[in-house]
Formats: structure tokens, sequence, C-alpha cells
């Protein structure tokens, strides 16, 4: 653990502007995930979560459906269905895998620790989750301790679903992503789709305000989509790690004709929540009717 903490502590940016930590991402196990995000407030799993539950409860009344199926899109280790299956808290994680490396415990064991501790848990919501992610020991750990039902390990950027990881998607109800845009375009998005069934899913997407959802909103169109996006609330991700970072971020949405907000120039990334619905049920409800501000992010968060 000393040598990956050293080896994470370096600040150079990707091609996103963003710090590289491109070596949590894929790791044996996830407690080099939670202890550097942690130090670096990673908030927006929790903040999304209202915003999810709310999107969950309006997709069932839409269709009158009960169990969902949801499709994560860069799941990482399967940090959304830990919150959203069993009601945990990204404090609670972090948490729990700090003590774990302070315990010095072994990959296998923590896996089997953490086989035990979900299993204890009685979820607090019918949700099946597949994940889907470019880090293929984090889809291995995720299933492993049935935190993700299912999941696949693929760069759909440049690669294409075989025909067996693209099967599970077909029961796709709601495509969701807390930081995979900007790192994963409409070219993913729109092979997803074509994975999944007839009655084409919801897409909830948080987007750091840096990027923009357009390119993928213009590539769903021939898919009978429309998108709405939630103008009333900013959902923060976490705090730049060093002025580099905020700089660069700055630059950045004067690059896409966006005004930074207080949220950015006090030090945190900021996202936009996106909603992708086929034309008739968008008709039916507005997302902004849809979110009730009890339901949005106030200025505790940070």
């Amino acid at each position: 653990m000393e040598e990956a903490q050293t080896r994470l502590s370096d600040t150079s940016l990707d091609q996103t502007g963003k710090t590289v930590f491109t070596q949590i991402y894929d790791q044996p196990d996830p407690r080099d995930y939670y202890l550097t995000l942690g130090r670096h407030n990673y908030l927006i799993p929790d903040a999304a979560t209202p915003v999810f539950q709310t999107i969950y409860a309006a997709y069932r009344q839409a269709r009158r459906a009960n169990r969902l199926h949801i499709t994560d899109i860069g799941c990482s280790y399967g940090i959304n269905a830990a919150l959203h299956k069993y009601g945990l808290s990204m404090s609670q994680l972090m948490a729990r895998y700090a003590a774990k490396a302070a315990a010095g415990i072994d990959t296998r064991s923590l896996e089997e620790d953490d086989k035990r501790f979900f299993r204890s848990l009685e979820p607090v919501d019918d949700l099946v989750f597949y994940g889907l992610d470019v880090a293929a020991n984090a889809i291995r750990y995720g299933i492993a301790t049935r935190v993700l039902d299912d999941g696949s390990a693929r760069n759909l950027e440049t690669e294409t679903l075989q025909p067996e990881q693209a099967r599970p998607l077909g029961a796709t109800d709601i495509i969701i992503s807390t930081g995979a845009v900007g790192y994963v375009t409409a070219k993913t998005f729109t092979r997803v789709i074509e994975a999944c069934g007839q009655e084409k899913p919801w897409l909830a997407l948080f987007v750091l305000r840096q990027f923009r959802a357009g390119d993928i909103a213009e590539a769903l169109k021939p898919y009978g989509y429309v998108c709405e996006e939630l103008e009333s609330a900013l959902f923060p991700q976490r705090r730049f790690t060093d002025a580099d970072e905020q700089r660069e971020a700055l630059s950045r949405l004067k690059e896409v004709g966006r005004v930074p907000t207080p949220v950015e120039e006090a030090g945190w990334y900021a996202a936009n929540f996106v909603l992708m619905r086929p034309a008739a049920e968008a008709a039916t409800l507005s997302l902004e009717n849809m979110m009730p501000p009890s339901r949005l992010p106030t200025a505790s968060y940070i």
C-alpha cells in the first residue's frame, strides 16, 4: 500500500485536463480507489443518488415496472450499485476500505469479507445492476462480491460487443453514469443502445460542466430520443487536486462556452444532470417537473 500511495501522488493531467488517476481504477481490490478519491472529497455518487431514485420512480410509473435493470457505464467496482441497492453512502464505503487498508489484509481475504458483508445487507430497492467499464479487475471484483449482478470489461470506443456481452443489455431499463461522459463518447452509448431491447431505455447521466452531452443526444435522435438538462441544480463531483487542475478546468469551461460558477471557483468540479428518453415519454412529464427541490443538492455538500 505504501508504494501505491506514493505512485498515486502523481498530479499530471490527462487528455481531458483532469488529474491522472489511472492507477486506482483497475486494482485487484477497491482500497486504493476509495482512499485516493476520499482524499479529494469525491461526492458525486452521494449527490446523484436522490436524483436516480426519482428517475427510478418516474420510470416505474411510466412503464408500470417493478424490478429495474440498470446498466452503469463507467461503473468501476460497483459504487452506484452499492449505494442504490443497499442504501450505503460514500462515507461508509470509504471508512470501510480505510479500515481494511489499515488492517493490511490481502485481496483474497478482503474479497471474502466483502462477499459476507454485502450478503448480510437487506436490499433497499429491487434493482439488477449490469456494469460496463474498461477496468477488468474492477468488474471482476464487483461481480465476485455480488455488488454487480453481471458486467463486462470492454472499451466500446474501440470494440464492439460480442453476442454474449450484448445479450444481458437487452433487459436494460435505465442507463446511468456518474462520470464516464468525457472519457466515453456517442460511440459507446450508441453501441449500448443498439444492444438494448425494442423498448428503449432511459439514459440518466451526470456530466461535468467542462464537457457537453450534445454529441450523444444528436447520435441518439435517430433512435427517437430527446434530451433534457436539469437547469435548476449543480452537483459537486470532487475537489480539484491542485491549482493546475482548477486552472485547466476553468479554461475548458470557457472553451465550451460556459462561465465558471461559484462551485468551480471555490475549488470543486461540478456536474449537470441530463436525461434522455423517447420523445413520447418526455412529452408526458418534463424533467424539471419530475425533480422536486427536496431531491436537489444544497450548499451543505460543499
